[in-house]
């Protein structure tokens, strides 16, 4: 059976859950290349060999009692780490396209993702903010939600290709953007499933429902792919 896309898994300090997400997930696709990175937790690095995934320490970004970070909004700095992350993830694969996969992510089945396509998520998603719409429609594309939770899937090779110019524009204009903001329009910019939406649509690539992903929150939970599945929390 071909292996369609390769996997961004980040954990702290759940193994629990890490075991029930790789069991399911393994069940279904033995042969994924799996990247699961430490976000300044524990070491996972028996689970990895366990479920035959890569492993990799990294420095805490998501916030912890020692940096005290805001958990809702990164900066440009956690911004920019987060997307590295991604790109280890698909430099890793080879592949032309990664799954994310989370802590409350439950894969029940087997299922084709169907490409081509650039982003595909949940079907209950945000509205991004009007500035971040009237901006991407002032450059030609469209733009109105994002969803690229545990369980959304992007394009890889998009991915790589937009890498080093989604850089240079996070470095110069996310942190500016987000301190001059008094109607809290940029702040949605902290959020990596938002950013990395962002960043497509405004280099023309859509967002799109994915077919294999249901939520919790949505009653979709007869898809192959559960979001929102907190029993092992």
């Amino acid at each position: 059976m071909e292996v369609q896309f390769g996997v961004f898994y980040q954990v702290y300090n759940n193994k629990n859950s890490a075991r029930f997400v790789l069991d399911n997930f393994r069940e279904h696709f033995p042969d994924n290349p799996i990247t699961m990175i430490s976000d300044g937790g524990d070491d996972f690095s028996d689970i990895a060999d366990e479920y035959g995934c890569s492993f990799h320490m990294r420095e805490n970004i998501y916030g912890n009692a020692e940096n005290n970070y805001d958990r809702h909004a990164y900066d440009a700095y956690r911004t920019i780490e987060w997307w590295k992350r991604q790109k280890l993830a698909c430099d890793e694969s080879g592949l032309d396209y990664t799954m994310i996969l989370e802590d409350d992510v439950y894969v029940t089945r087997h299922f084709d993702i169907d490409p081509p396509f650039q982003l595909r998520g949940v079907r209950r998603a945000n509205s991004l903010t009007p500035a971040l719409i009237k901006e991407i429609n002032d450059l030609g594309y469209e733009a109105s939600v994002y969803g690229m939770c545990g369980g959304s899937i992007y394009n890889a090779k998009t991915f790589r290709m937009i890498y080093n110019d989604v850089i240079r524009d996070i470095e110069e204009n996310m942190d500016k953007l987000m301190g001059d903001d008094p109607n809290l329009q940029y702040r949605l910019l902290g959020a990596v499933d938002a950013n990395i939406t962002y960043h497509y649509n405004k280099r023309g690539y859509k967002y799109e429902v994915a077919p294999w992903l249901g939520q919790v929150n949505e009653g979709t939970t007869d898809l192959p792919v559960i979001h929102q599945w907190k029993k092992h929390y």
